[in-house]
């Protein structure tokens, strides 16, 4: 599996038949035929996002913030929880939250899953394929973007449209029907009816008593480091935090020598993650992400001093960890 870094985006269409292709009006090169195939419909007649009240949210939110398989972003005043997937036999997060499997041929396929609060994340600028369901349409014909330059699959974008959730579903296959986007609402749905049947455990730990939905072992102690990414200038952040109270992580990067800060903009936005708390502070909440700094080269090292902070929804900022290392700076 590997990071997707950018997909193409196709027009939003008025439908007449379920049948007959759409015609864009754009380059057929990078934009493929829209189309509602008899094959691609989904069930969504359960109806529980239609009903989650306030606190049914809040309570999901917390258990997402908690989980190391989910990782709550923020992209303005949206925050949305992407689901990670497996990459070499691990749960990782990626840039955008886009994964791919296979290699073009049969088995090929890109997803990206996630579950926004409050207003829906979306697919970019809509300009397509943007299928829009309500909890509780017992069978909805999805929106498919045939094949096209940059896209060898079928590819769909589903929101099933809650009371201020949203589940947004990206399935890309060789296959026309809509295998992944029918799993995953069954799953999400299924998880979903379970925390809010532990929402008392979640409560007062951050965490639901139910292993089989938590991809890795509990937390035993602190920890923060710092490793290496794909390039000279990207580094991977993992760590381990206990926060007694709602709040969000952030990164920042010092050069030890001149006290400047690095990249202050950049890894603010990059490296922003809503993590779990517990009241007592005695659960140890994963936190990951991939930053750059990008003052220097390739060719020079110099040493900075990486801190973790958190905020609190109310209060003040706090530094949990830091770790000091040699690096170099990103260029193109």
């Amino acid at each position: 599996m590997k990071h997707i870094h950018a997909l193409p985006l196709v027009l939003i269409c008025v439908l007449f038949s379920a049948c007959c292709p759409l015609s864009s009006g754009l380059d057929e090169e990078f934009y493929g035929v829209l189309s509602q195939p008899k094959e691609a419909h989904i069930d969504v007649s359960d109806g529980l996002l239609a009903n989650l009240d306030d606190e049914d949210r809040s309570i999901l939110f917390r258990y997402l913030a908690g989980n190391p398989r989910w990782e709550i972003r923020q992209k303005g005043d949206i925050k949305y929880a992407v689901r990670q997937e497996k990459v070499d036999g691990k749960y990782e997060a990626t840039l955008n939250g886009f994964y791919s499997s296979g290699h073009g041929g049969d088995d090929y396929r890109q997803t990206r899953v996630l579950l926004a609060f409050e207003d829906g994340h979306g697919f970019g600028r809509e300009r397509g394929n943007i299928t829009r369901a309500k909890p509780g349409n017992g069978d909805v014909p999805v929106i498919v973007e045939a094949p096209h330059k940059g896209t060898p699959g079928h590819s769909s974008y589903v929101i099933i449209e809650g009371r201020q959730i949203y589940l947004e579903i990206y399935d890309q296959a060789v296959e026309v029907p809509r295998t992944f986007t029918q799993q995953t609402v069954n799953e999400v749905l299924a998880e979903v009816a379970e925390v809010l049947k532990h929402r008392d455990a979640i409560k007062t730990t951050g965490v639901m008593p139910v292993a089989s939905y938590y991809p890795v072992e509990p937390l035993k102690g602190a920890h923060f480091t710092v490793e290496d990414g794909m390039q000279p200038g990207i580094y991977l952040l993992s760590a381990a935090v206990n926060p007694e109270l709602p709040g969000h992580i952030y990164l920042k990067v010092y050069d030890t020598k001149s006290g400047e800060r690095l990249s202050e903009t950049r890894l603010l936005s990059r490296s922003m993650r809503y993590v779990g708390w517990s009241d007592a502070g005695q659960t140890f909440f994963p936190y990951n992400a991939e930053v750059t700094v990008y003052e220097g080269d390739w060719s020079t090292q110099y040493e900075a001093r990486f801190e973790l902070w958190h905020k609190p929804d109310q209060g003040q900022e706090s530094k949990v960890a830091q770790v000091t290392r040699m690096i170099n700076g990103w260029q193109r």
